[in-house]
């Protein structure tokens, strides 16, 4: 549940700490783009460039997903995941007044497989519950763990494009 512009979603108490998220700042800045970083080092990996060559290309492509990100959800909310304050992820939401959308969720790679998303993603859809209204998500089709995640909390595949599947969640 949204409590304050703070804290965006009500703390919740883990066996790993105390999960939170919070509004992102310009402090967060090389936080965010270590974390994309992690999500993209295996893709990136594969890359036969050098490891300068490589950062610039990871950075330019976080700046791009992140302006996009927020031209394409102007009254989106870009959040910081704490974990006992300490940043451990990223959400993103957006929300219109009949569809919820989970635009990016991402966790450092320690706090993957942990239950840490699928507890914050619980509390998350409280807010579409509450208004009756559904959830939609896009994965990519070759990421597995998210799609096991989304299945976990409910969602069904509504479409796919050539890269992602377009998820749906609806209030039971």
């Amino acid at each position: 549940m949204i409590s304050n512009e703070t804290d965006a979603v009500e703390p919740i108490d883990t066996p790993h700490g105390t999960l939170r998220t919070r509004p992102e700042t310009a402090a967060d800045a090389a936080f965010l783009c270590a974390l994309h970083a992690s999500v993209k080092a295996a893709e990136f990996a594969m890359m036969p460039v050098g490891e300068p060559i490589r950062q610039q290309l990871l950075d330019m492509q976080f700046r791009a997903m992140t302006m996009s990100y927020r031209t394409s959800f102007p009254e989106g909310r870009f959040e910081v995941i704490t974990l006992d304050e300490a940043p451990v992820g990223r959400l993103i939401t957006d929300s219109g007044p009949d569809r919820f959308h989970i635009v990016y969720i991402a966790l450092l790679p320690e706090w993957r497989q942990r239950r840490i998303g699928t507890v914050l993603m619980l509390r998350v859809l409280e807010q579409p519950r509450g208004r009756g209204i559904r959830c939609e998500a896009s994965v990519a089709l070759d990421n597995l763990p998210s799609q096991q995640l989304w299945s976990r909390l409910g969602f069904t595949e509504r479409a796919r494009d050539g890269a992602n599947l377009v998820l749906e969640w609806r209030p039971a």
